[in-house]
């Protein structure tokens, strides 16, 4: 199943008027939830690389959720979990589980596993060494909660599955994200920022599932935000402002049941959400409260650790993870409203290894470059302003090619490729 998405100049497209009924073959469609939480004390969170935060308690539990679509001839499985990234290992141990019970059913080619990029979520599931050491090892009780939400998610999803229909909305969302390195966001040739209207992607895509009869079963949005609402002293597990949008979408659904119970599965995926923040305030310095230098997002006094960017209820993070979290739920119940535009035709998952130690990049008419081994760059130590980097980087200079990543404005507390 492939969503086009497209950031355009104009405005949305008017929605379709809907079919008259089902067509011929209609995709089979499962859906399900479950916990993936894991031990909530002692253990270091994933995502701000900061090794003196480790987990204190529950603000909110962690959830699998898993959509299942079959077309009678192929069947595709999208998980998103409360969780910052998928890891190999993570993923090698899901499917192994899988294999198990299902034989050749879920297999590589056809599961695809996104982490919803909570930085509140527990670390210690991966085999990387950076990952490793901010993670202070190999944490068996942490992944072993996930792999059995992951896995559990599916089988509800594959014990629920029944004949039903996809519908499509688009919409876009404003003051809910912010470009969190515009300086580093102009160093990309004009004609690409010709293209779209801000340096953020404001656009929300949401998919309907329904049975037969037009009875929701789940949805699955996604806007480009950082799960950050929650900054890096934060010592609570926490799904952060998607977790809360799921939350507040499935109790309006499910009504009567306690949370994370219930038929109606909804979840808030990760997307294209690189540099975009949920801290719409902007950068200031913490000692001074006078905006932080545009340039390199630095204070006079204090540097790079005393830029820290505010959500809309200033430095109540709580309250910043709810009012984002409610903002994308509303509007997303919204476009959940108003899907009319069907999704037909055929089924198709891909996965694709690539060894990005050996990539051709065109850099010019005239010039290519190859990417080398892997190594951490300038705009990695720099760090960003939901979380600056402990060394003497700033934001929007030099940097490395680091892999794929050129002139990437990534943070040091948020690791690049997540």
């Amino acid at each position: 199943m492939a969503v086009h998405w497209e950031d355009r100049l104009q405005e949305p497209e008017p929605t379709v008027s809907p079919t008259a009924g089902p067509h011929e073959n209609p995709y089979l469609i499962g859906v399900g939830r479950a916990d993936c939480t894991g031990p909530p004390g002692d253990v270091p969170l994933m995502g701000y690389a900061n090794v003196e935060q480790t987990a204190a308690g529950i603000h909110t539990r962690l959830f699998s959720r898993a959509f299942i679509v079959d077309n009678g001839s192929k069947r595709v499985v999208f998980v998103t979990a409360d969780i910052g990234m998928v890891s190999q290992r993570l993923r090698l141990e899901v499917l192994k589980e899988l294999e198990v019970k299902y034989g050749n059913l879920y297999r590589q080619d056809n599961v695809i596993l996104s982490g919803t990029h909570t930085h509140s979520g527990l670390g210690g599931y991966f085999q990387y060494t950076l990952f490793m050491i901010t993670s202070k090892g190999y944490i068996k009780p942490s992944i072993k909660a996930i792999v059995n939400g992951i896995v559990k998610s599916i089988d509800i999803a594959h014990r629920n599955i029944k004949p039903g229909r996809i519908y499509m909305s688009k919409g876009e969302l404003e003051e809910s994200n912010l470009n969190r390195s515009p300086h580093s966001y102009l160093n990309n040739p004009a004609e690409e920022r010709n293209k779209y209207k801000s340096n953020t992607d404001k656009q929300v895509t949401l998919l309907k599932f329904t049975d037969l009869d037009g009875d929701g079963m789940g949805m699955l949005s996604w806007f480009a935000v950082h799960a950050v609402s929650m900054n890096y002293t934060n010592q609570m597990v926490s799904s952060d402002n998607m977790g809360y949008a799921s939350y507040l979408l499935e109790q309006e659904k499910n009504i009567g049941f306690l949370p994370g119970e219930g038929p109606f599965v909804a979840a808030f995926a990760s997307s294209n959400l690189g540099d975009a923040s949920p801290n719409i305030r902007g950068p200031f310095c913490a000692n001074t409260g006078l905006p932080c230098d545009y340039l390199n997002s630095s204070c006079p006094i204090g540097g790079l650790k005393m830029c820290v960017a505010l959500g809309p209820a200033g430095s109540d993070m709580f309250n910043n993870t709810k009012i984002i979290g409610e903002n994308i739920f509303k509007r997303a119940k919204d476009l959940y409203g108003k899907a009319r535009q069907e999704v037909r035709g055929p089924l198709h998952a891909a996965h694709q290894w690539v060894n990005m130690t050996d990539v051709t990049v065109q850099l010019n008419s005239t010039h290519t470059g190859r990417t080398c081994k892997p190594a951490l760059g300038h705009s990695f130590a720099a760090g960003t302003t939901d979380g600056g980097g402990d060394l003497n980087f700033t934001q929007g200079g030099h940097c490395s090619l680091s892999a794929f990543f050129h002139c990437a404005p990534s943070a040091a507390r948020d690791f690049p490729w997540a």
